[in-house]
């Protein structure tokens, strides 16, 4: 397990909801590139739900107990493409990503395209719902 990178850290909201939203969406990814339990933690609503590519949903505790447990180890999460929006206080990000590693022991290099809905809170994003879905073509 790689050591917590605390400099991705969500912090409260910057100049523009747009601006932190898009800080929040770049943590985030790199928290699941270094396996960072914390700030993963930190940045997932209690109640997110996680909707994988395979059409199961998952909770908060299910997703942080795969990655304590070392099931979901990335060694790249490329961003190929990226959109925010930011709509009465709800983020919404979606992100082309290419990720590498391993996923339960077995090696992956797929790429997805994630949507995430976040809250703005006074503490900063929180992901409340995220969709991973194949890429076609």
């Amino acid at each position: 397990m790689r050591p917590a990178d605390t400099s991705f850290r969500i912090v409260p909201p910057m100049t523009s909801d747009l601006e932190s939203l898009e800080a929040a969406e770049t943590a985030f990814q790199h928290a699941l590139l270094t396996n960072d339990i914390a700030a993963l933690d930190d940045m997932l609503h209690d109640q997110v739900r996680f909707i994988g590519p395979d059409g199961v949903t998952i909770s908060k505790q299910q997703d942080m107990d795969a990655h304590r447990r070392g099931e979901l180890i990335f060694s790249a999460v490329d961003q190929l493409e990226r959109d925010t929006q930011v709509i009465d206080g709800v983020g919404i990000t979606r992100a082309e990503l290419r990720l590498v590693g391993t996923v339960a022991g077995a090696p992956v290099d797929v790429t997805l395209v994630y949507t995430r809905t976040w809250l703005s809170t006074p503490a900063g994003w929180l992901i409340v719902a995220a969709h991973g879905s194949a890429k076609a073509g």
